[in-house]
This record gives C-alpha cells, structure tokens and sequence, in this order.
C-alpha cells in the first residue's frame, strides 16, 4: 500500500524545514560575526561613533539606521562595525571584560541586560570621570560620567576583540574640531577670560571641517579684557611644534587672538608667543588659517594653547567682540627617513647597499627597522635592524642586503622606519626601493 501524506501535514512539515534552515543560517552568522569580525581601528571607531551624534538618529528599538538597531547596543554595534546588532546579552560573543585602567578611546562601559556606552575617552587627568557616548532617548549623546558611580551600578569595562590600536596623532591636542560636548561646553578646553561675560556657543552651521565649531563671544566694550578657552597638553622638550587655527569674525580682526605659552614642572612660562586674526586676514566670508610655530625649549613639560577674543565697539557703537574657531591643532614634529640603494640589479652572492638619513640628528644611536618584500608575497618581512650613526652633521644609515643561493629571483622591495624619539613621531620612508634578484 502505497501511504499518502496529508496537506496539512505536507505544508507543517514544509515549516518546520524552513525554520531548522532559518535557524542554522543564524547560527552560523553569529559564529561567522563572532569568529570572522574584521578589525577596526579606535579611530575609525571614533568616526562611526560621531556621525550618529552629528545627524543624530532619534532612540528606537524597533527601528534602523544604516543596517543597525538605533537602540544602544545597535548603536555601539555599529560603532565598532560589527555587520549585525548585538544585544547587551550577547556582546560576550564579540568582546571581553577588561579592567578600568586599560580602557582605551573605543572601548565600551556594558551592564548586561540593561545598557552599553561607548567610552570616548577620560576626561580628566586623574581618570575619574571618562566621555560617553550613547545612544538613548531622545537621540545619540555624549556626556562625562564618573567612572566609580557606573562601577558601583553594575558596569563593567569592556572591549571590542577585533579592535586594533591607531598610530599615535599628530594632533596633541583633544577635540580640536569640537565634535564633543557635555553641558554646553567642549569637553576638554577650559572656558575662562577676564571680561564680564565670556559666552561659548556650539554652532552647526558653519564648520571648516565635519558638522560643529565653536563661537566665542566676549561682551566687553574695553580691548584689554578678553574671553578664552584653553587646553594644556604634555609635550616634549628641544622639540618644535606649529600651531593651528582656523577662524573668521565678523567684528575686528585685530581682537581674534591665537596663543601658545610653553610652561615647566611648575606651570612657569617658558616662552609666550601670539599672533593676531589682522596678520592673516580673518574676515566674516569665510574661515582663514592662523599659525605659529615654536620651539620647546629644555624644561618644557606641557603647552597651554589659548584662543581669545578681545573686547571692543563695533561700528555702530555696540560693545562686544566674537569670532568662530575649527580645527585647531597642535602639530607634534615628526621624523623623517630616507632610503636609497647603490644599485637596481643583484646577482646571487652580491650585497646591495641600502642607506638614508635621519632626522633629528638626535636619532644617532636610535635602532631603525629595514623590511623586505620578496617576489610574489604581498607581505612587507622584518629583515633587520640597523643603528643610527653619526656623519658629519648628520644622522645616517647603512644596510648590506645579501642575496643567498636558491633565493627567488625577481623583485625585491625595500623601506626603512625610525621610532619616535624625542618628542618626534617615529615615521615610514615616504618612498620604497626595488632590486631585481637576476
């Protein structure tokens, strides 16, 4: 006898195959996203972070912004560019516990079950409060919390695994394009001045660069009295750093003021320097660079960068001075290396010369690091490291490449980096060298 399956049962069964299917394809996208995540950089993370904060996408748990959730965990998910939105519950899949004291710019504060911030970064000096960014009712945020109040309620510090260290910024300034906020102030810059009132506003419509910048108003009438914030970053000795602004006003240029002091141990200054909004043009059509440029000089511990805005009357007898600054930065010096070879061709047995120069010259004795990419690999090697030496007044370096028997033949590709030493950024030659192995 030949049995016949029921309708009914044919179309249950059909379901339930559909539903094992749907099932093990989630399965298997959760263990590809937890084992397969591609690595991302604290700064690229930081970016992502910003541009719910510039739009800023409103609080849902039901809806979705870019391909995630726009509750907190779709939020930080995103952030760190997971490919799906995680819950609180499940993060442990992506991520790990970690201490307080190793948190880094990236890094999350989670209460399982409940919420998870992205921390941005501390906001003081003694890691007691940290800049966080979240995402919850009515939209995405950042605010500084205390770091022991978020311990003492159940969070715990936490971190992306395929998170991955940026390289140090040239920038030693934080929040230089005043993306971040918290109470109507930029986090990080101090507000102060000695005129009567000193206003700070965050302005989005007009920015050099990104979404956000700052307008600084000072209500005086008398030109000695000036409205300023300030920020203080470490920096080091026998070291030159340029500083940069961007600004515009439409009141007098002359009061648009850009300084940068170089201070000890003691918060002694060491050298002052300024410069003024007339000497570059600032005007109201459009924002124009300031700068300035010093030197550290020995003793130097940290810079107090200032921008301020001094009193006046405008034409029409109002008292009051303002100007509106982007994209302020506090360039770190970097060092620089070359690379050269004595010859483009090798043979076995032959030993090509590489060589370059340093800079500073206070690299002499510093160890650089030579890589090699072998013909047909993708894939820079370590090959050796070499020691700065002295020639002359310079800083130089030399390698002797040696071509073995049986090695590929082909191109070879060669770079050098030097460290940070200093004060000075460690950098990558600009440019590589090729010999062919015949």
């Amino acid at each position: 006898m030949t049995s016949r399956l029921h309708p009914r049962s044919t179309a249950t069964a059909a379901v339930r195959r559909r539903i094992a299917v749907l099932t093990l394809l989630v399965l298997a996208f959760t263990l590809l996203g937890a084992a397969g995540a591609l690595a991302i950089t604290r700064d690229t993370v930081l970016a992502r972070a910003q541009t719910w904060v510039d739009s800023p996408v409103p609080y849902s748990q039901a809806r979705y912004h870019g391909g995630y959730r726009t509750d907190c965990s779709g939020y930080v998910s995103m952030c760190w560019g997971t490919g799906v939105s995680w819950s609180t519950r499940t993060f442990s899949h992506v991520g790990h516990r970690t201490s307080a004291a190793y948190l880094k710019p990236g890094d999350a504060m989670l209460k399982a079950g409940t919420h998870i911030r992205l921390f941005y970064g501390w906001a003081d000096a003694a890691h007691t409060t940290y800049v966080s960014y979240e995402q919850t009712g009515p939209h995405t945020k950042s605010s500084v919390r205390y770091m022991a109040n978020d311990l003492a309620s159940g969070y715990v510090p936490f971190r992306y695994n395929a998170i991955q260290d940026s390289p140090p910024s040239r920038n030693a300034l934080l929040n230089g394009s005043f993306n971040v906020w918290s109470y109507g102030d930029p986090v990080w810059w101090s507000v102060g001045g000695s005129g009567p009132m000193t206003a700070v506003t965050q302005r989005t419509d007009l920015a050099k660069a990104g979404r956000f910048s700052l307008e600084l108003d000072n209500t005086a009438a008398d030109p000695s009295r000036f409205a300023e914030i300030e920020q203080t970053a470490a920096v080091s000795p026998d070291a030159i750093y340029t500083l940069y602004a961007w600004a515009r006003t439409a009141g007098d240029p002359r009061g648009v003021q850009v300084r940068l002091r170089y201070l000890d141990a003691s918060g002694g200054s060491l050298v002052d320097t300024t410069t003024t909004g007339d000497i570059w043009g600032v005007g109201n059509t459009r924002f124009t660079q300031m700068s300035l440029r010093a030197g550290a000089p020995t003793g130097t511990v940290t810079a107090a960068v200032e921008l301020r805005v001094a009193g006046g009357v405008d034409a029409s007898g109002t008292p009051g001075n303002s100007a509106v600054f982007d994209e302020i930065s506090l360039v770190r010096p970097q060092a620089t290396i070359t690379i050269h070879t004595d010859g483009t061709t090798a043979r076995s047995e032959s030993v090509p010369a590489l060589s370059g120069s340093v800079t500073p010259t206070s690299a002499v004795g510093a160890e650089i690091v030579v890589y090699v990419k072998k013909p047909g690999s993708s894939r820079w090697s370590y090959s050796s490291n070499r020691t700065v030496y002295a020639s002359g007044d310079t800083a130089a370096w030399q390698y002797k490449y040696r071509f073995k028997p049986g090695m590929a033949k082909g191109v070879y590709g060669f770079k050098a980096e030097v460290p940070a030493l200093g004060g000075y950024l460690g950098a990558m030659s600009p440019t590589t060298v090729s010999v062919r192995l015949r």
